[in-house]
């Protein structure tokens, strides 16, 4: 997967290999391996911990900042921005 329209060149699609309770392992789309530590926060949030094993037995691309070897709690996807109701005259 490339992402096709960033300015960040530090964050780059990934695909987590491996997740322990304190690190994940992720493989970028040029080839890099990263190993990413978890926060405190993370390493103890069970429902986080399982969906990064549903993300990596999915196969699923995720974001990651290659430079701060950080995850991120969100993805490309942004909610709709709601269009205002015009009131018909």
């Amino acid at each position: 997967m490339t992402l096709k329209d960033t300015s960040h060149p530090e964050i780059v699609a990934a695909k987590i290999v491996a997740v322990s309770g304190r690190t994940v392992k992720v493989v970028t789309e040029d080839g890099q391996t990263l190993r990413i530590p978890l926060s405190k926060t993370y390493q103890q949030d069970q429902t986080m911990l399982a969906s990064l094993k549903d993300i990596l037995k999915a196969g699923i691309w995720i974001p990651v900042n290659r430079q701060l070897k950080r995850l991120f709690r969100y993805d490309w996807l942004t909610a709709p921005t709601p269009i205002p109701v015009q009131a018909n005259n």
